[in-house]
């Protein structure tokens, strides 16, 4: 599998890439790396602000899944929020990133669905970092040791778990607020459950919406189609966001025409190891959304005030026009 991905990388690099490759044989500086500037805090104060994190497996890694999602939410007031962190073996570079930020106390680590690549990383960032509070997906996956590693951290540790589902809501700090769409209250496991679980756990996974004044941002975990318009019949235009976590790491699983039309993002990430799809990045720009890829932009910092006046900036400028 990651030989596969290797290989879509590489394809997708194709067009980027030889731009790279003119400036090396026109002995040009090779292109700018904005990963200090992407992990300093020093203008976050008074905005919400998200870091998408571009993970990778390293050569010796563990596992052939994908690297995964992991994100950095930061409050008005300083507040910290990770979502996700990836594989377990990218755990060292979400902590590099934490590191980066100066963050010494971590005030809510959300867990979104119990898969490896969303909460591999994140025994480890528990063990290493004050944590005041774990939020989590009701849907049990004690099959995985993974999970179950999780959880015995977060008891080791004296961590509070709340479980989320449609309906809840809390908040971050002083002036961030969060709704919660999904998992739905009452989850029924088939017979038979994990087996052949994949879609099942990926539709069971938190849908968040963050509020800051009229700045909104929506994290769609790894929700597919067909729960996507269950959300669109059932809460509508409430779940239209400045920016989209794109949903399973921009593959065609997820983001339909529809969806993304209700949602109406002016920005979307997606984190992925290799390109997904390029049609679903298509649809989103067709929208008018900024669209970035970590598999091209690096880690992505959007930056929102409490008028709904965002942002951005990615870790890499793009050597081509191809993906406009």
């Amino acid at each position: 599998m990651r030989k596969f991905l290797a290989f879509v990388f590489a394809f997708g690099f194709i067009f980027a890439g030889c731009g790279a490759f003119a400036q090396e044989q026109a002995g040009e500086a090779p292109r700018t790396d904005r990963y200090t500037q992407i992990f300093d805090r020093t203008d976050d104060a008074g905005k919400l602000v998200v870091r998408f994190l571009k993970l990778h497996l390293p050569e010796d890694a563990k596992t052939d899944e994908k690297s995964g999602d992991s994100s950095i939410v930061t409050t008005p007031d300083g507040k910290v929020v990770l979502i996700d962190a990836g594989s377990p073996d990218c755990a060292p570079q979400v902590e590099a990133a934490l590191e980066a930020m100066g963050v010494v106390k971590i005030d809510a680590v959300v867990a979104s669905h119990p898969h490896i690549d969303h909460i591999g990383g994140l025994a480890k960032i528990l063990a290493t970092y004050p944590v005041d509070r774990l939020y989590m997906s009701k849907v049990v996956y004690s099959d995985s040791s993974i999970y179950r590693g999780l959880m015995s951290k977060a008891a080791s540790r004296g961590i509070k778990i709340i479980y989320l589902e449609e309906g809840s809501e809390f908040t971050i700090g002083e002036s961030v607020n969060v709704k919660v769409y999904n998992p739905e209250p009452d989850i029924k496991y088939y017979d038979g459950y994990p087996a052949n679980g994949t879609q099942f756990i990926n539709n069971k996974s938190l849908v968040m919406k963050f509020f800051f004044g009229k700045s909104t941002m929506l994290f769609m975990g790894d929700v597919y189609t067909p729960r996507e318009l269950d959300l669109i019949e059932k809460f509508g235009a409430e779940l239209q966001a400045d920016v989209i976590k794109v949903g399973h790491h921009g593959s065609d699983t997820s983001s339909s025409k529809s969806f993304i039309k209700t949602v109406a993002p002016k920005f979307a990430v997606m984190m992925h190891d290799s390109f997904a799809s390029l049609q679903v990045y298509k649809n989103y720009r067709k929208v008018g959304a900024l669209t970035y890829a970590s598999a091209i932009d690096g880690c992505v910092k959007l930056s929102g005030d409490d008028a709904g006046n965002w942002t951005a900036l990615t870790q890499f400028d793009r050597l081509s026009d191809f993906l406009k």
